[in-house]
């Protein structure tokens, strides 16, 4: 039977044979199962697709955070099961012409910034370097 599936299921493997390769590279992989706006988190329950087992080395990590800062990159705490708490940091908020605070709350508390924001250790700092052109950032 294998020598069958093989020969003419060779992108199918796994099903037609009814087996699962050895797991080399850990056992948590994205589920997209929901779409990634809605789900955005990694299993380790061995129900990854088939597909996932043909490129083990990408697909599946060893531990929930690995799979999560590969896969779901842009929202880590969701994946993660996680509050976000900010990092107390200064990050551009470009419709606001200013930097704020990478926390949560009342003015200068911006939000938490997104994985892609650059953040600075002061206002002065980001001000200067993001928003040199815009004189009241930095005394807003």
């Amino acid at each position: 039977r294998e020598e069958c599936c093989k020969k003419f299921y060779g992108w199918d493997l796994y099903t037609c044979t009814g087996t699962k390769p050895e797991l080399t590279n850990g056992e948590y992989y994205p589920d997209w199962s929901g779409g990634s706006s809605t789900t955005s988190t990694c299993l380790n329950d061995s129900n990854m697709p088939n597909y996932m087992l043909d490129n083990q080395a990408w697909y599946l990590s060893t531990s929930l955070r690995k799979c999560c800062e590969r896969h779901f990159f842009w929202d880590i705490n969701k994946c993660l099961g996680t509050n976000a708490v900010g990092t107390e940091k200064w990050y551009v908020k470009y419709e606001a012409n200013t930097c704020v605070q990478d926390c949560v709350g009342v003015s200068p508390c911006g939000g938490i910034a997104e994985a892609w924001d650059e953040v600075f250790s002061s206002k002065e700092q980001c001000c200067k370097e993001k928003l040199s052109w815009v004189a009241r950032c930095r005394f807003n």
